[in-house]
């Protein structure tokens, strides 16, 4: 009788485990996933931050919930908002101010799906939905169609054309134009096309990236006819024909 009462207390002990592990899992499957609002691009990493909250802040600081490790960004830079009408970015009055497709917004600006948002120096791209993660291209037939642009070396003659949304300058292999001279920087600057437009922004922290003779200090929109200059080598931005 002792016997079997031994066996019956460890059987029932290994149910009732049996039984936790049980509630575990399914609280587990159970567990509802976050849904993805947005999703902003880091156009110099490609790295991806969904947004899963109605408010998601930006900046250097490691608290915020998207981290932007420049000296440029503010320790809080923004704050998006998600708001019954849809997205909105908010300036937490940061030092370098936040672009929405290069121009500088006043306190606040709402965000369209394709947006570029430059905190600084740190440019994101911005997507509505949780299919923003397979970078969405514009396939409506009735877009319009954009001009397409080029780089031409000045001294050689080389030409660049610009293609996709992105394109890197800088000595490290595997840029867009490579320039091997130990005067540029292994990443010396970032162009960026924004709905059919080109900017500029510098990434080197030694050698200037010239615009027309003045230094790139933040996105900068380009125009046929600009001369932006890496150092000793100069090129032309225009229209191919």
């Amino acid at each position: 009788m002792a016997e079997i009462e031994y066996y019956t207390r460890y059987l029932l002990s290994a149910c009732a485990f049996a039984v936790l592990i049980n509630c575990a899992v399914s609280l587990l499957r159970l567990r509802p996933r976050k849904k993805v609002y947005a999703v902003f691009r880091d156009l110099a990493t490609n790295e991806e931050y969904p947004i899963t909250c109605y408010e998601t802040a930006v900046g250097r600081s490691a608290n915020t919930d998207i981290r932007i490790k420049l000296p440029s960004v503010s320790r809080s830079h923004a704050v998006l908002a998600l708001r019954k009408d849809g997205f909105y970015i908010f300036d937490t009055e940061s030092k370098q101010g936040v672009y929405v497709n290069g121009e500088k917004i006043e306190k606040k600006a709402k965000l369209a799906h394709g947006d570029t948002v430059a905190f600084g120096m740190g440019i994101m791209k911005f997507y509505i939905g949780s299919e923003a993660s397979s970078d969405i291209k514009n396939t409506d037939e009735s877009a319009p169609e954009y001009k397409q642009y080029i780089l031409t070396d000045i001294v050689s003659g080389s030409e660049f054309p610009l293609e996709g949304d992105y394109a890197t300058v800088g000595r490290e292999p595997g840029s867009n134009i490579e320039i091997s001279a130990p005067n540029i920087s292994r990443k010396q600057a970032v162009f960026t096309n924004e709905n059919g437009a080109w900017y500029i922004r510098s990434l080197s922290k030694t050698t200037p990236t010239l615009l027309n003779g003045q230094p790139v200090l933040q996105p900068t929109a380009l125009r046929p006819g600009d001369v932006i200059k890496f150092a000793d080598f100069a090129f032309l931005f225009g229209e191919q024909e």
